[in-house]
């Protein structure tokens, strides 16, 4: 059974009819994950074999990894379980001022702008946002209330300005049945009206992409955000993994590195200072004074 766990992994790292390409290492870890959770639960139900062959890390039977841990002392790094491939660290993906400028230049209708003016304010998952109903949206304060994904609870985070000014055209452009109290507040521009959901918004910024010529996706704005904020000396850590909504501070962490594109704007900004020094600034010179011209203002008396 090993054994065919491991010719599995071998073809999914070859290109194949299915797919021109091998697969992404996460993508083969996600697999084995699925398969795993099969073979778990089968086991558990007295179905299966008796020994899971994509067992988790640090696994032994049903024993779940780090059930015992002391969760005053910090993880240990284990191996990766076997088999398991081993993902790269990436930065998460972030737009430039002047992508965002070409986005809503891009994008026209109210509806559109105030959706990517809410993403890249209040950082909520798109899901979360999409997810908001009208008595949520408090614009006298700047807030919205949004429903973590996770637990499930409602958290209030703020909002630009700007986006609470394109909402406000936009819903003056629906019937007024659909503003009210416990209505959606996000709906499709075809009729009949229906509420919006993930895939009509993702394919909004599909056809954006055609225009740009860039791929933007959905959760890129969040990471925007986030990115954007944590930058900000004014905001502490923990300021902004209470508006991200992240349970664990190490999650948010990964928004405090820096962008390869900074790092190397600012080095070559270092390099081109050395080659082309500039001048020194000029010794202030002190003002002296001539005896003779004090002796012939002031006359022969002592001065």
């Amino acid at each position: 059974m090993r054994e065919t766990v491991r010719d599995f992994v071998l073809a999914c790292k070859q290109p194949s009819s299915l797919c021109s390409r091998p697969l992404a290492p996460r993508t083969i870890n996600h697999n084995l994950a699925v398969v795993s959770a099969f073979y778990a639960f089968q086991i558990s139900q007295q179905q299966g074999p008796l020994v899971n062959p994509v067992p988790e890390r640090g696994q032994s039977g049903r024993e779940r990894f780090a059930a015992h841990h002391n969760p005053e002392a910090s993880f240990r790094h284990d191996r990766r379980a076997d088999l398991r491939q081993r993902v790269p660290q990436t930065l998460p993906r972030s737009l430039s001022e002047q992508r965002i400028t070409e986005l809503f230049r891009v994008l026209e209708h109210p509806r559109d702008r105030a959706l990517l003016a809410f993403y890249l304010s209040s950082a909520a998952r798109p899901s979360e946002l999409l997810g908001v109903k009208t008595e949520d949206i408090d614009p006298g304060s700047q807030q919205i209330t949004v429903v973590r994904k996770g637990t499930r609870a409602r958290q209030v985070v703020p909002a630009s300005a700007g986006a609470f000014l394109w909402l406000r055209l936009y819903q003056e452009s629906l019937p007024a049945e659909m503003t009210e109290s416990g209505q959606p507040v996000w709906w499709t521009l075809r009729r009949p009206l229906r509420p919006l959901n993930y895939d009509a918004a993702r394919a909004l910024l599909r056809r954006a992409e055609v225009v740009m010529g860039s791929r933007v996706k959905l959760h890129d704005l969040r990471h925007t955000a986030a990115a954007q904020m944590a930058q900000d000396p004014s905001l502490s850590l923990t300021d902004v993994q209470r508006i991200l909504g992240h349970a664990n501070l190490s999650t948010t962490e990964q928004y405090i590195r820096q962008q390869d594109v900074d790092v190397l704007s600012r080095v070559a900004e270092h390099l081109h200072r050395r080659e082309n020094p500039q001048p020194g600034p000029t010794p202030e010179t002190r003002m002296r004074y001539d005896h003779n011209d004090l002796t012939e203002l002031m006359g022969d008396a002592a001065w």
